[in-house]
């Protein structure tokens, strides 16, 4: 029988502080949904990250449960899990409502046996008998604890054509510039599932599936698929993507035999168009740098558009902050762009010495290291140089500590605001600590 379903992942709803790229955020979600109801799909999967926090403010929830049910309305369900942002350990994510709205199925409904493995189940899909389930992931990835207790027999054992929901990178299929991410073996999937709905990572893998302009064919080589951000979530993303997307996988399966004929296309989602520029002050003083930045802006075309500006190279003389970000970007605006970000974190003065990279230690150690060679670059009058570094590792231990389940956000940053005064010696002598 023919087969046709919407694969979509990391959506992050409200995931910019920028107010206006959020909008275009919603924007794209609300033009993947027009897509996926024009497409006439069965059904729709959502590998986790709907929303960028689990209690997202009430017009994203309204802008989800609103668009979720133009689906419903259609007679197109949902099924998807929670991811990394969504997911909270006390059960109170705004997934939760959804859920019980009937507007998103949880697939990952599972046990843990008396064997200590964690058994999932299977949700039958009722207009193609496709079986699905998954497992949802966890915040620092700690759902790859629950990969290595995973009954994967009984899900390799159960009958017909199967499509697996994950949260999580694999080793096998890390690009490069994501080596630092944490991520889990194939080997910890489990085997024989005809698709592998993949989310987490904000790229497309394969890592060519952006730029065919035909489907891909879903084989035993090829059939764990992670779409992409739906729409860009920060500067690097806008930068580098300028749009995000979903797919659409259709093709015929068998029931009886299992098996599966899919290909899987990309659909990008492009709501304003992303100009990128980069400007090399290398080599230049500041009002040699200055000069050029407004020489380069001068001729864009920057009606409508988002405009990123990353500035790089090492002055010859002169301070980083004499180059005003918002001089600039003012000037961008007035020739009509829609929003502006500027990046010079890679422009550097002459008298700046990068820090060496520690290799071959512990994190603890590397981080340690690291801080002892900036403070001995650093001279703050009045504060010795072993008192800053001490106050560096306190603020670190300080920051480190979770706000503990139930205690309420403003308490919680009294706490941190008070043991930050402490470490500076800033609370008034008669205040109560």
């Amino acid at each position: 029988m023919k087969i046709k379903f919407a694969h979509l992942a990391d959506c992050h709803l409200g995931a910019w502080r920028n107010e206006n790229l959020n909008q275009v955020g919603y924007k794209a979600f609300e033009k993947a949904v027009d897509i996926i109801i024009e497409e006439n799909v069965d059904f729709v999967i959502i590998s986790g990250d709907l929303y960028d926090v689990s209690n997202p403010k009430v017009e994203i929830i309204d802008l989800s449960v609103r668009e979720l049910k133009r689906l419903k309305d259609k007679g197109i369900s949902v099924y998807g899990i929670m991811g990394s942002h969504d997911f909270s350990p006390s059960n109170k994510s705004m997934i939760r409502p959804l859920i019980t709205a009937g507007l998103f199925i949880d697939v990952s409904k599972g046990n843990l046996m008396e064997n200590g493995k964690l058994k999932l189940y299977f949700i039958n899909e009722p207009k193609t008998n496709v079986k699905i389930t998954g497992l949802r992931a966890r915040k620092r990835s700690l759902e790859i604890e629950d990969y290595e207790i995973l009954d994967r027999d009984s899900l390799e054992q159960e009958k017909g054509v199967k499509i697996f929901i994950l949260h999580t990178m694999m080793n096998e299929l890390k690009p490069k510039e994501f080596k630092d991410m944490d991520s889990a073996p194939k080997s910890l999937l489990p085997q024989n599932f005809n698709y592998y709905a993949g989310g987490h990572l904000h790229k497309t893998i394969p890592e060519n599936l952006r730029e065919k302009e035909q489907p891909i064919k879903v084989n035993n080589m090829n059939n764990i698929i992670y779409p992409g951000c739906l729409y860009p979530t920060d500067f690097r993303e806008l930068e580098k993507y300028q749009y995000g997307g979903f797919c659409i996988i259709s093709g015929d399966i068998d029931i009886s035999s299992q098996s599966s004929d899919l290909k899987v296309k990309f659909v990008p989602i492009k709501i304003k168009e992303v100009l990128s520029i980069t400007i090399d002050c290398n080599n230049k003083n500041v009002r040699e740098s200055i000069d050029h930045i407004n020489k380069t802006l001068l001729n864009i075309n920057a009606q409508d558009k988002i405009i990123t500006i990353r500035i790089i190279g090492r002055l010859t003389t002169g301070k980083t902050y004499e180059i005003k970000s918002q001089d600039f970007k003012q000037k961008v605006i007035d020739k009509g762009a829609f929003e502006v970000f500027l990046n010079k974190n890679a422009l550097i003065s002459r008298e700046y010495t990068p820090i060496s990279k520690a290799v071959g230690k512990t994190n603890r150690e590397i981080e340690e290291t690291l801080i002892h060679e900036h403070i001995q670059k650093t001279n703050i009058k009045n504060i010795s140089k072993s008192d800053i570094e001490n106050n560096i590792h306190q603020l670190l231990s300080v920051l480190g500590v979770e706000r503990i389940e139930g205690k309420k956000v403003n308490e919680y940053n009294e706490e941190l605001l008070t043991k930050f005064l402490e470490i500076f010696n800033l609370l008034d002598e008669d205040e109560d600590a």
